[in-house]
């Protein structure tokens, strides 16, 4: 990983169905290099940095980060999550969600974007995930906030804002682009200028990218230059 920070006894506002689920996937080493991502990680910038965002969300993301030999690390996450009251889901895509309370639980991995298409199979944790661009982005820059007996790993502000920049102008749908540029707007006032150039100069972008992120910049009124790109 580029960067990690600790943070120690964060109190994070969290229902107690989610606070389950995330110290049960802390309790089989999930988190030692996966990461919590999608709009979930809002609730902790929110105590942490203390930023006023208002928001609902129904879905908990988690970025799988894939280093060892499924045969020497298996973790079966799909009988773990049955345990705490998570039915799995497959839906016409193949791809494995899990659904508790009307929280939907899916798993993503950074796609290399070769040859490898559809939904990517997991082994070493029994699961399948969803094959998305940069999200080595929120792979490699992340802090671990300790709260309670457990703890999780998530993006740094930094990283979260820059990959919302750019996936922002790739959404089909207005709503879902306005919720990302919203998102990004909120945090503008917690990021670290040394960080996020550190974030922007680890991806190697294309001139169609570098216009998207500028796009989104100009919507939420964010200066372009801060970026160096």
């Amino acid at each position: 990983m580029e960067f990690q920070e600790t943070r120690s006894s964060v109190k994070i506002p969290l229902p107690d169905h989610v606070r389950e689920l995330l110290a049960a996937l802390c309790s089989v080493g999930f988190f030692k290099q996966s990461v919590l991502v999608g709009s979930s990680a809002i609730s902790f910038y929110r105590a942490i940095y203390d930023i006023r965002f208002h928001f609902y969300t129904s879905d908990i993301d988690l970025a799988v980060q894939v280093v060892t030999p499924y045969k020497d690390s298996l973790v079966n996450l799909e009988e773990l999550l049955n345990k705490i009251g998570y039915v799995p889901f497959i839906s016409g895509d193949g791809l494995q969600r899990f659904i508790r309370s009307g929280y939907n639980v899916e798993f993503i991995v950074h796609d290399q974007r070769k040859k490898a298409t559809g939904i990517v199979s997991v082994p070493e944790w029994n699961i399948n995930a969803q094959p998305l661009p940069f999200v080595r982005l929120l792979l490699d820059f992340t802090e671990t906030v300790y709260t309670d007996d457990f703890y999780v790993r998530i993006p740094i502000p930094e990283a979260f804002f820059f990959h919302k920049l750019i996936i922002a102008q790739r959404r089909r749908g207005e709503k879902k682009r306005k919720k990302d540029l919203s998102q990004c707007g909120a945090l503008i006032t917690i990021l670290n200028d040394e960080r996020l150039r550190q974030v922007v100069a680890s991806e190697r972008l294309s001139k169609a990218t570098k216009h998207q992120i500028k796009r989104s910049c100009e919507s939420i009124e964010f200066p372009f230059c801060r970026l160096e790109l």
